[in-house]
């Protein structure tokens, strides 16, 4: 798999620990992710035979009498992993890894979970932005649950946001004036939004997480969490609602030219102050 332009292969031991290594064999350069998993739990390389544990240790060259002190120079670049939520977390900086900050919703038993990702052709930042936007519901959603809300966006109605920050991030409120309930999103730096169908008012039984991952500079994964109320007996429950608008988005998205601009690249108004501040964040904290 790819992940911010770099390839890694992702495998899993008999223990069912996940390992997460850099897609090169140390030794000749052959993708790893050509190889297999063999009987007790290692990657073996396709083309000498070399064997890595998911922590990236070589453990045995075949045909060759080499000491521990040898081998430990052999390893592969390994990212540490985390399972939550039924996701592989990956950390793909330098160092130990910092103490993951995640909504409590991502916390919860891992049958609660329905998981949706597809590749959009577009930069993360778009989809973060267009997560974050609740006013292009009533128009790009117009046929599908934003139905409701175009007749209300057509009038004279005005869109109320307020914002706050949080630990990681900020809390958006979205209202439309005429209307007697509004949303409630949060932003996780660097690219998780949760979108609080749940809460009172909006009155949909499931909170949805939207992953942006960067694949490359023209393509993220993106990726839909959505947790079901307790209670909620998924075999019988139409997630498919919630999966089927992305199509909807990514027609959008996917016309939106490299990433999100800095703020005086584009026209914006009051109602824009979340992309704003995610821009804002983006070039000053990432691209600068």
């Amino acid at each position: 798999m790819e992940l911010a332009g770099e390839s890694l292969v992702i495998f899993r031991n008999l223990e069912g620990k996940f390992g997460a290594l850099l897609n090169r064999f140390p030794h000749r350069g052959v993708p790893l992710s050509m190889g297999r998993v063999t009987e007790n739990g290692c990657l073996e390389c396709p083309y000498h035979g070399w064997n890595f544990t998911t922590n990236g240790a070589c453990i045995r060259v075949p045909l060759n009498d080499l000491k521990p002190a040898q081998l430990s120079k052999l390893s592969v670049v390994n990212f540490p992993t985390k399972i939550i939520a039924g996701l592989i977390w990956v950390f793909t900086g330098t160092g130990n890894p910092p103490e993951l900050e995640v909504p409590e919703s991502l916390l919860q038993p891992e049958n609660r979970y329905f998981v949706h990702h597809e590749v959009w052709n577009t930069h993360w930042t778009r989809c973060v932005e267009n997560a974050l936007d609740y006013l292009h519901i009533p128009f790009v959603h117009q046929n599908s649950f934003g139905r409701e809300l175009n007749d209300t966006a057509r009038t004279n109605a005005i869109a109320q946001i307020n914002i706050r920050e949080i630990a990681d991030g900020m809390r958006i409120n979205s209202k439309i004036n005429t209307l007697a309930h509004g949303i409630e999103i949060d932003w996780h730096k660097p690219n998780n939004v949760v979108v609080k169908f749940d809460l009172v008012g909006v009155g949909i039984p499931v909170r949805g997480h939207i992953f942006s991952i960067p694949i490359n500079a023209q393509q993220t994964r993106f990726m839909q969490v959505i947790l079901a109320n307790p209670g909620i007996d998924k075999t019988k429950f139409d997630f498919n609602q919630f999966v089927a608008p992305s199509f909807e988005d990514r027609v959008i998205v996917e016309s939106q030219v490299s990433e999100v601009p800095n703020t005086t690249e584009e026209c914006n108004v009051g109602t824009d102050e979340a992309s704003l501040r995610f821009r804002r964040w983006y070039h000053s904290v990432v691209v600068d």
